[in-house]
């Protein structure tokens, strides 16, 4: 028997709803009440799993690896799980965050149907990065990338901040699983798949998004931006990659 298909002494498996899995992230504002890391695992709190009848959202959060041993290994008592729970720290902060891992190497950014590579500017909007990825500040130190994200509403969904990224609370569903971020504007209706490629980029595979004039639709093999489409394309070695408006 596995662990995700193991079943407490009232039946309960450990598979979570996906509806109740929304639920949760949602109360406990995408990211770990604790610390406010993106990258979380759900959490039976009161009762604990093996005592629980029913996965139930209000009595269950999330919390990052390292908040959730230290959670099981008695290093951290229910009460403070249960304020942070009442008060998380993403919320606190607005966003869950971490830290996406790249290297010395110059990371490349699929974008739709577009491939950029060594291009310190992938993408530029009326004469301002969208995109930016600046040069190691030290030998041996990652190149640091920088991207801005929004809903089809033109509001902030994802900023990424020299490596670190930022989704932000006022999404209406993120969801973290393996290397991928998805954020939800609304049930069935997706804003941005990203998924990390450590250490060499990032893929962009689905987006919607409403820039200033500009509106990106983006696919795993195409990229429309106002109408025009780019597909099966690669751009690299330029200072800029794909410029859009003055």
């Amino acid at each position: 028997m596995t662990l995700l298909n193991a079943i407490n002494r009232f039946g309960l498996s450990r598979s979570i709803p996906s509806d109740i899995k929304r639920k949760i992230r949602q109360n406990s504002g995408f990211g770990c009440v604790i610390c406010g890391c993106g990258i979380f695992d759900y959490e039976h709190v009161d009762p604990l799993w093996i005592d629980a009848e029913s996965h139930d959202a209000e009595n269950m959060t999330l919390l990052c690896p390292t908040c959730h041993a230290k959670k099981t290994r008695g290093m951290m008592s229910i009460q403070t799980i249960h304020s942070a729970m009442n008060d998380p720290k993403t919320k606190q902060n607005g966003y869950s965050s971490d830290i996406f891992d790249f290297h010395d190497k110059h990371p490349f950014i699929e974008f739709g149907g577009v491939r950029l590579e060594n291009c310190p500017v992938p993408i530029q909007v009326n004469g301002a990065p969208l995109f930016q990825i600046d040069s190691p500040e030290e030998p041996g130190t990652p190149f640091r990338l920088s991207a801005e994200f929004y809903d089809s509403f033109g509001q902030k969904s994802l900023f990424i901040l020299k490596n670190e990224w930022r989704a932000f609370n006022t999404n209406w569903d993120v969801e973290v699983k393996g290397p991928t971020i998805t954020i939800r504007e609304k049930a069935g209706k997706l804003n941005l798949t990203l998924t990390a490629v450590p250490p060499e980029g990032i893929i962009i595979e689905r987006l919607q998004m409403n820039y200033q004039e500009w509106k990106f639709l983006g696919g795993k093999d195409y990229l429309t931006v106002n109408g025009m489409t780019f597909t099966d394309c690669l751009v690299s070695n330029c200072s800029v990659g794909m410029a859009f408006g003055y």
